[in-house]
């Protein structure tokens, strides 16, 4: 049984909830989600025909036997309000940052080594994303509005909490990133879409519910 949680008011968020420990669990089940967040009749991008099984909740098969991270080629992860910016590590923090190819606060790995076993609600594969400068994976956020966190990436240990699906292309190549069980909440570039002054040095990305901004767009691009 899904313990009970008081609701959160999206459009502000409460400095109570901010102060919740940092390593508070989050619960998979769909509905849960849903009931909280406002998911029921809300319309995710990018939506794709369910799979086969009919999957409610996160898709889990297989043997979860670990091994090291193979070397593996980095991404620049930017939003369609500016792709002049980039994803980056600050103080602790996940923030756009004027894109260089030089920073390695700005190039993350993208581990696929999840893909085959654990697939979101609508069968899209799940993933983590690793900062290359700190060894840190993307923790999602405690709820809508919050910033996602980071914490130290062990690629032995299946955590739910680190893994993300990108949606179908929701325009020229762009997909919303979501929570693995939780796809009604997108990465977010806070305040970044053109009627709250775009993006700047130091936007948080924060999950957020879909509203078809671009700053809710993204690519993980591969470096070349």
């Amino acid at each position: 049984m899904v313990p009970a949680v008081a609701p959160i008011n999206s459009s502000v968020p409460s400095p109570c909830i901010a102060q919740v420990d940092q390593e508070i669990e989050q619960v998979p089940a769909m509905d849960y989600y849903r009931e909280t967040y406002g998911g029921y009749g809300m319309a995710t991008p990018g939506y794709a025909a369910p799979v086969p099984y009919g999957m409610s909740q996160v898709n889990i098969d297989g043997n979860y036997g670990g091994r090291p991270m193979p070397p593996q080629p980095t991404v620049k992860i930017y939003c369609r309000a500016n792709p002049n910016y980039a994803m980056s590590v600050r103080n602790g923090k996940v923030v756009l940052a004027p894109a260089n190819p030089k920073d390695d606060y700005q190039h993350w790995i993208k581990d696929m080594r999840w893909s085959t076993s654990i697939k979101d609600e609508e069968g899209y594969p799940a993933f983590a994303m690793v900062n290359k400068a700190t060894g840190q994976a993307i923790k999602h956020s405690l709820g809508q509005s919050h910033p996602v966190r980071l914490v130290p990436y062990n690629p032995d240990y299946l955590d739910e909490s680190v893994l993300w699906t990108e949606s179908r292309d929701v325009g020229n190549g762009f997909r919303c990133v979501r929570m693995v069980n939780n796809i009604y909440l997108n990465f977010d570039a806070l305040n970044g879409d053109k009627y709250h002054g775009g993006v700047r040095d130091g936007t948080e990305v924060v999950l957020w519910k879909w509203c078809e901004g671009d700053n809710q767009r993204w690519k993980l691009q591969p470096y070349y």
